[in-house]
Order: structure tokens, then sequence, then C-alpha cells
């Protein structure tokens, strides 16, 4: 599935692994090739190394960390294979002072993510500037565990969930003969210093996501001591992530449409390939590269799942939600006050 034509929509195979539809980049076709025969060559051990190098300040600059920390180091990670010249993914990693490792950025260079969907630096600054400008000191945010230790680190706000099993992960379609000894490999080093009972309630934040709104808002009130604000911070990659951990509860699936500059054109485009299939779900669209990617879910069930309500599906109206007041949106981050 690489090359340059337009993939054919790919749908969640299991608990850690997406296949993402790749954009026409014929030398990034190459490097998926490559990273495939790696992992052939190699079925019994990791099909990629993980290096770690010193991160340029000027690299992460942007996000003011706290210099207080005299616990707290920046690296930057590689993951490379053997067949590849270059990493196939990169992320500026800052370890807090528990130990634990918060991925500040993240870069893919292949068609599909490597762990986690791109994320920019100047991305994710904003939005953290946005939430301790409008989050109070002794209100608590929840929010999936990599952008929690964010909030936490950077923005200095109460953010309390976390996960010692870093659920949510992808994999490339190409590495799945390989699932257990990564799942085994990446999950210890993302949940270093994460207990159980921490992971017991990530469980309880992935249930709610997945009620409907008023259940779900009730069941998120539950997860923060009575007195104290909820917000809710979610990125339209959480929707897969959920997948990942709950993919029997979730029909999710992409399409990538080529731009070609024209976003009039695109939408119509994506619109018409909606209708053509018949599909009944909602829809969501984002910019990628040189193309759109279609999210859209396989049946109507999902639609009404509070995780899709808080997200700009086509189903949605995250201005009309009953319990939840929009406080801040930039590009795929939406920040959400929890009312009553």
């Amino acid at each position: 599935m690489i090359g340059g034509s337009m993939s054919e929509a790919q749908t969640l195979a299991n608990r850690t692994h997406m296949n993402w539809g790749p954009i026409a980049l014929t030398a990034i076709g190459a490097i998926m090739a490559g990273l495939a025969v790696n992992s052939a060559m190699q079925p019994a051990e990791l099909p990629y190394q993980r290096t770690i190098v010193d991160a340029a300040p000027e690299t992460y600059a942007a996000l003011s960390l706290p210099a207080s920390d005299p616990a707290m180091s920046v690296k930057k990670l590689e993951w490379r294979v053997s067949s590849v010249r270059e990493p196939i993914a990169t992320a500026v990693v800052a370890t807090d002072a528990d130990g634990r490792h918060v991925p500040l950025d993240w870069q893919n260079n292949v068609t599909e993510p490597v762990f986690a969907a791109d994320l920019r630096m100047t991305e994710v600054s904003k939005v953290l500037a946005a939430i301790r400008e409008h989050v109070p000191e002794n209100a608590v945010v929840l929010s999936w565990w990599d952008l929690s230790r964010k909030i936490r680190l950077v923005a200095q706000r109460q953010a309390p969930l976390d996960d010692p099993y870093a659920r949510g992960l992808i994999l490339p379609t190409a590495w799945q003969s390989a699932s257990g000894l990564i799942d085994e490999q990446e999950n210890t080093y993302w949940g270093k210093g994460v207990s159980e009972a921490d992971g017991k309630k990530f469980t309880h934040y992935i249930d709610a996501l997945l009620l409907d709104e008023i259940k779900g808002a009730d069941a998120l009130r539950a997860l923060v001591p009575d007195g104290k604000d909820v917000y809710v911070a979610v990125h339209l990659s959480d929707i897969w992530k959920a997948a990942a951990s709950r993919h029997d509860q979730i029909g999710i699936a992409y399409k990538d449409i080529p731009s070609g500059g024209q976003s009039h054109s695109v939408m119509k485009a994506a619109k018409d390939w909606i209708r053509e299939q018949k599909i009944e779900g909602g829809y969501a669209v984002e910019p990628v590269g040189n193309a759109v990617r279609l999210h859209y879910f396989t049946g109507k069930d999902s639609s009404n799942l509070l995780l899709a309500k808080l997200l700009p599906f086509s189903t949605s109206n995250p201005m009309q939600l009953e319990r939840f007041e929009l406080v801040y949106q930039h590009r795929g981050f939406w920040v959400y006050k929890l009312k009553g």
C-alpha cells in the first residue's frame, strides 16, 4: 500500500496496530519497503533500534520548559532500521522528576505513524500556553496520558491521568509480526514510573470517553475530587488511540484524498466519496501534507460516543454540547470545561 495512488480505506486491525493511508511520496514508499524487509529478516528481534542523542536547546525553546527542575533532561529519540540511512521517526522527549518520559513533539518520516501521529512543537506550545491561561491552578485537566504529561510539565496544571501500559501506541503494518517484542520494549519505556493504580484510573477514563455524552460526563466527574473544576483536553488522534485500545467498541477507518491546493474541490471529493461508499457514520477532515485525511466511522453507533462528540466529526457540534463548554481550539486540539 505504497506509491502514487490513493489508498483504499483501512480499518483498525487490533489493539495496538493501525494501518495509516499513504500519501503520494515515492521516496517514502521506498523507506517503507525497506522497513518491511528489515522486519521480515528479523522476525525474532526488534525490527528497529531506538537511539538517544542530545537535543539542541533551540529545538524546544518554544515550550519555555521550567528551568527550576534540575532533574529534568531533554533528549532526541530516533527510531532507525538498518536498511534506511535516515531515522524513520524522531521525537524530542523530556524526562521529568518522576522519571517519566514526556514526548514534546513527534515527526514521522514514513507514510505510517511510528507509535504516534505527527505533532509539531509550535502546535504543542500554543495549546499548552492556552491551557495555562484558561485553566485555573486548582482545576484538573483530564486527557490521554501523553498529553497529561505535557500539561503537568509545561503548563504546570493538575493533569493526574497516566498509564503504565502506554495504551494507544500505533505500530506500522510491517512490524505486526514483532508486536509482542515491540509492545514490551515501548510500553516499558513509556510506562516507566507509573503505578498500577494510575493504570486503573486511566482505564476508567477510556471507559468514560466511550459512553454517551451525559453518562460520560458523569464518569469523568467521578475521576476528580469534589469541589474541583474539571477540564477535558482531546486531540483528533485520540480517536485512533481509543480505537487501538478498544477496537471492539469503535469502528474507525480513513481515506487519503489529494488536495491539489483547492479546499472546495477536496471537500467535494471527500463528500462524494462518503456518499458513493454509503458511509453512514460521521467523518472528520484533517490536512496532511499534500493531501487531506478523511477519518470516518464505519457504523452509526461510534458517532454517538462522547469522544466523537468532543471532536470535529460531521455528526457532532462541539458548540452545542450539553455538559461541555468549549474554551479553546487549535488545529487538532480541543479543550473543554465540564459543566455541573
